[in-house]
């Protein structure tokens, strides 16, 4: 019994002897991890100092060049959009307003011109027609040049400046100028309702056509021939031709400048 006894313990001692250094040297190895692991966080701290952005991942780097580029081209697009909204309202100010008055105002100024016949204006012309008319021998010459003058007015230069109010009244949102030329053009307006009366009442009287049996001293005056005949309205007359010419050809340049931009 002895002997097996003694037998058995030489068996689990070996056993015994190897639990218990693993288990001493168990806590070695735990705080040989731990401060391995500390020394591990210090050295990525040093890494994290040296970051380059070569080291961002490939997708990070794709969404931010796409966004750049997106940003890019709104900006890009935006910018178009603004120079063809541009283009448009200069379009707009020569095709309705600038170009049509032009024309209108250069038609109305040439038959003017050909209808004085070489006088340099209506009261010279109104003072010959009247002079020959009071002359027994050229009577009939200053009736002439009085019924030439209405049917000019009346059929040619009246219709025109109907036309240019029309124009005006029609496209006032496009003025280049705002409220200096909104003013020029409301004396004109102004203008062109005197003559509605005077034509009216040619009409009425059947002045128009030469019909009229007997003239007047009156009949030759200005004011009942083509409106006012004060320096303020002679002059705005002629700066309303002097105002659209320039601003007609000032807008035609900002419009080619437009359409150089939109070529770029």
């Amino acid at each position: 019994m002895a002997q097996t006894a003694a037998l058995l313990w030489r068996q689990v001692r070996p056993l015994q002897t190897g639990r218990l250094a693993a288990a001493a040297t168990t806590p070695l190895r735990l705080r040989s991890g731990h401060r391995r692991g500390m020394t591990t966080a210090a050295e990525t701290t040093k890494d994290e100092e040296r970051f380059h952005w070569k080291d961002l991942p490939w997708q990070a780097i794709s969404i931010g060049v796409g966004i750049g580029t997106l940003l890019y081209k709104t900006r890009k697009s935006e910018e178009l959009e603004l120079r063809r909204n541009n283009l448009a309202y200069v379009n707009s100010q020569l095709s309705q307003l600038y170009g049509p008055l032009y024309g209108n105002r250069l038609a109305n100024h040439r038959s003017y011109k050909e209808a004085l016949q070489g006088h340099d204006n209506l009261v010279k012309f109104l003072r010959e027609a009247e002079r020959k008319w009071r002359d027994p021998e050229t009577t009939d010459e200053g009736v002439r040049l009085l019924t030439r003058w209405r049917k000019f007015l009346f059929y040619v230069m009246h219709p025109l400046d109907l036309k240019a109010e029309e124009i005006i009244r029609h496209n006032a949102h496009l003025f280049e100028h705002g409220v200096e030329e909104a003013v020029l053009f409301r004396k004109f307006v102004f203008h062109v309702n005197y003559q509605k009366m005077i034509v009216a009442n040619w009409q009425e009287k059947g002045d128009v056509l030469g019909s009229k049996e007997v003239f007047e001293e009156r009949d030759f005056s200005r004011e009942n021939n083509a409106g006012k005949s004060d320096e303020e309205t002679s002059e705005m007359l002629i700066q309303v031709v002097k105002h659209v010419t320039e601003t007609y050809r000032k807008v035609a340049d900002i419009e080619d400048h437009c359409m150089k931009k939109l070529s770029f």
